[in-house]
């Protein structure tokens, strides 16, 4: 079920606000093990999907429909932003949270490009003329 722009920009933004927050309390447990740090650096790929998000959705009310999100700097911004909180989680959550942010961008492209994309055109076949 699709909501609205707004509604997505806002429950982005509360997401995001509470991933943040939840990181932030839970800091000393995700940091107390690797497993635990892994964790923290999923969090905090958790908390890059959703700025990204909320920053997509606010640029389409701003900007209008059809705006995308380019690499830089909106996309380079959520990721350092992202891997600023895992960093205050641990130094190894910095690492685990690129890495998840990287395949989290990579299926919400492929997401995206089937949702909005543009479809293939199918391959036309060229036909040799036989010389004689």
């Amino acid at each position: 079920m699709a909501v609205s722009t707004n509604v997505s920009f806002l429950l982005s933004s509360v997401l995001a606000i509470t991933t943040l927050a939840a990181s932030q309390t839970f800091k000393a447990q995700l940091a107390e093990s690797k497993g635990m740090t892994i964790l923290g650096g999923g969090v905090a790929s958790l908390f890059f999907m959703f700025v990204l998000t909320a920053i997509g959705n606010l640029e389409d009310i701003l900007m209008g429909k059809g705006f995308e999100l380019q690499l830089i700097p909106e996309v380079a911004f959520a990721l350092t932003l992202s891997m600023a909180v895992a960093g205050s989680i641990h130094r190894v959550s910095i690492t685990c949270c690129l890495i998840f942010s990287l395949v989290i961008l990579y299926f919400m492209n492929n997401i995206s490009q089937k949702t909005h994309g543009v479809p293939e055109a199918a391959p036309t076949k060229v036909e040799k003329k036989k010389r004689r």
